[in-house]
């Protein structure tokens, strides 16, 4: 019964090892309930692991045959408490449900052989479907997949708009807000990007329950790729870019930090004194704690190790430190921030953030845990 919601790719025995691994872990529930924690993935002497980290703690989790992306909580309407989803990181093969208390898989799922998992997911306002960003193996087009959130079984499927869709955030109304990378890949060269002279990155509004595309917001500059969203409360997407100029200066000054709003889509252009880097691995809202004046928009600026502050409006730019910058989370004014190389830092309570774990290499994402 077991080897039926194992990978195809993961022999029995190979399972055996990775479940003994997680039993060995502690259980969750012997940490204080009220510490928050970050559901996030990560990477300890090459072994993938999805779990939650609570400061003062080292992380506990789950082991993978291959690398996570995006994690998150089940929605609370399925009636499944404490368990979480893992998607597999691009070009993925596998989604994960797993019960954070007991550190224990619940359900493994391999997609379609003719699909592969674009890193990110999100469920429907009222838990009722699953939407993955996922692109077909033969000819690279995006989709997005239509699963069922307890089983995730593919129910149906619709086109993502365009090519290489990485996030999707679901609106207030009920549509889904794609950010289509618009890069080709295609498995025999894996992650290798075949169109960057071609690329046509965008970000695509989609009716959720028949597919048909409303609207489409293109950047002014075709060398960056849109692929990370946050909403403020007031409906201001922000969207964290990835440039790919073939000049390596070009790529170092570009910005990283785009917003789309009712007065279309904006480019944050970067003061000439700060370079980040290029590359912007998430994005977050973090509301002020004193003052809505003080709202923000934080993207994790990989390349450059820095945490990239912006105000609600696109304006006063600032950065603190933290090395391989990747997943942000934030509940309320409280945040969390981790780094590639195993830095946390972030403001709980007023209280910050600081800690430095060995060996551990936080992956790109990871989601708030009260």
């Amino acid at each position: 019964m077991i080897d039926a919601f194992l990978p195809k790719h993961l022999r029995r025995r190979d399972w055996l090892a990775l479940a003994a691994t997680s039993i060995a872990l502690p259980s969750f529930a012997t940490t204080a309930a009220h510490t928050p924690g970050l559901l996030t993935s990560w990477v300890i002497d090459d072994q993938a692991w999805a779990g939650v980290w609570q400061p003062g703690s080292a992380p506990r989790g789950v082991a993978l045959p291959k690398r996570a992306h995006e994690v998150q909580m089940l929605h609370p309407a399925l009636g499944h408490p404490g368990q979480a989803l893992a998607v597999a990181r691009r070009p993925g093969e596998t989604l994960l449900r797993f019960d954070t208390r007991s550190a224990r898989a619940v359900l493994w799922h391999d997609i379609e052989d003719d699909r592969v998992l674009c890193g990110h997911a999100c469920y429907a306002l009222d838990g009722s479907a699953l939407y993955t960003t996922e692109t077909s193996t033969d000819t690279g087009a995006g989709f997005i997949a239509v699963r069922d959130p307890v089983s995730l079984e593919k129910i149906r499927e619709f086109s993502s708009g365009g090519l290489d869709p990485h996030m999707v955030l679901v609106e207030p109304d009920g549509t889904l807000l794609v950010a289509n990378g618009g890069l080709l890949n295609l498995p025999e060269t894996g992650r290798t990007k075949l169109n960057l002279q071609q690329m046509d990155s965008s970000i695509a509004l989609l009716d959720a329950a028949t597919g048909a595309q409303r609207q489409a917001w293109r950047a002014s500059d075709p060398f960056l790729s849109l692929r990370h969203l946050a909403r403020a409360p007031n409906g201001t997407v922000a969207i964290a870019m990835q440039a790919e100029h073939s000049d390596a200066a070009a790529r170092r000054n570009a910005p990283l930090l785009a917003l789309l709003d009712t007065q279309g889509l904006r480019t944050i252009a970067l003061p000439e004194n700060l370079a980040l880097g290029g590359y912007g691995g998430d994005v977050a809202f973090v509301p002020g704690r004193n003052s809505p004046n003080d709202d923000r928009f934080v993207v994790s600026a990989t390349h450059a190790g820095q945490l990239a502050w912006w105000s609600a409006q696109g304006g006063d730019p600032r950065q603190l430190p933290l090395p391989g910058a990747g997943a942000l989370a934030s509940l309320g004014p409280d945040w969390l921030a981790s780094g590639a190389q195993g830095g946390v830092r972030g403001e709980v309570a007023t209280h910050r953030v600081d800690q430095q774990l060995a060996s551990v290499h936080w992956d790109n994402h990871g989601k708030w845990l009260a």
